[in-house]
């Protein structure tokens, strides 16, 4: 199999249970993330992972090679695993988890793509599966998927946040769930979170 996952975080997460579990059928493996210092930890727990490769890049929807990225800090300077190129996205979520230590949004500048340019990397191979996992842009990157050029049999991307932060169904989502059914896939709700939606189709 070939997989893809943008929003690696940490590595500790359903994606790596299911690698782990289906390892003897694994082909090539990419994993991205936009936060350095996550990259280093999914790393260390994918240390005894073949077939993985990791690339730093923020995946937006336009031409930049370089964005801001923001992420929360505690008091003692540790950062979180998670970030966004959306600074709202990164403030408004820190507040719906009610953190109540003193904390501050960082920033740093990191490479960035376009996530066709990352589809490249399987050379016109069936991708069987694409996690997506983007602090907000989920919808916005399936948008910018070609697929004409790349097919791709299972996509599972966080709808919660496709309008804003925690709030969905609207007219961006929409926009997403139209391009999916133009390209033949059955959209369905992810029976183990309840942020997700699954895509599927037969290629």
């Amino acid at each position: 199999m070939n997989i893809i996952q943008i929003g690696c975080h940490n590595g500790n997460d359903k994606v790596s249970e299911f690698l782990e579990i289906n390892k003897k059928y694994l082909s090539r493996i990419l994993l991205v993330d936009a936060s350095p210092s996550a990259l280093s930890l999914a790393k260390e727990f994918y240390k005894d992972f073949s077939k993985v490769e990791f690339l730093n890049f923020a995946v937006i929807d336009s031409e930049e090679t370089e964005i801001e990225i923001f992420y929360p800090v505690n008091e003692n300077n540790m950062s979180y695993s998670y970030c966004s190129v959306l600074e709202s996205h990164v403030k408004a979520h820190k507040k719906f988890e009610g953190i109540k230590t003193p904390q501050e949004i960082k920033k740093q500048i990191v490479p960035a793509t376009r996530i066709n340019n990352l589809l490249k990397y399987f050379n016109g191979e069936r991708i069987d599966r694409l996690y997506l996992d983007i602090e907000g842009l989920d919808c916005s990157i399936i948008n910018d998927i070609d697929f004409n050029k790349y097919h791709i049999g299972y996509i599972r991307f966080e709808h919660i946040h496709s309008e804003n932060t925690f709030s969905s169904n609207g007219p961006v989502l929409q926009k997403t769930l139209n391009k999916l059914y133009e390209f033949g896939y059955v959209v369905l709700p992810d029976p183990n979170c309840k942020e997700d939606l699954i895509a599927l189709k037969n290629i």
